[in-house]
């Protein structure tokens, strides 16, 4: 019983803060949210915002895997931007995996705007700290 009351609040909710072992809270907003209590994760749907302390993520849908600690960030396209002003940045990708503030990886048709840098690739790993790009 106490994981169907758990169940129905997190369905009521619109928006999580998760703080794992990610270096900052990390904001969830979309329009509707899944528990897979089996699996160790969370589902969210439709019209996806996920904020930190250095980007800001837009997408159609993303999932939490609590075993993995990571995000997947699936839309056509979803967009990464910096929400820092002293470290602009800005990109898209079919998939974004946010691991933590300091990697993140862009697959499928990617492209990143780092200050007067652009670049794409099938894959870009980013780290939204430093701002170090590599790609393979």
């Amino acid at each position: 019983m106490k994981n169907f009351y758990f169940l129905l609040f997190v369905l009521s909710c619109i928006s999580i803060e998760l703080s794992s072992s990610f270096d900052n809270d990390i904001r969830i907003k979309s329009d509707a949210i899944e528990f897979l209590e089996k699996n160790n994760q969370i589902n969210f749907l439709n019209n996806v915002e996920i904020n930190s302390d250095f980007v800001n993520i837009k997408a159609d849908s993303a999932v939490y895997d609590d075993i993995k600690d990571m995000i997947s960030i699936l839309g056509k396209p979803s967009t990464i931007e910096s929400s820092k002003e002293d470290n602009s940045f800005n990109g898209n990708a079919e998939e974004i995996i946010f691991f933590n503030n300091e990697k993140i990886h862009l697959i499928g048709n990617a492209s990143m705007k780092y200050e007067n840098i652009s670049i794409s690739s099938n894959i870009i790993i980013f780290n939204p700290r430093t701002g170090k790009i590599s790609s393979e």
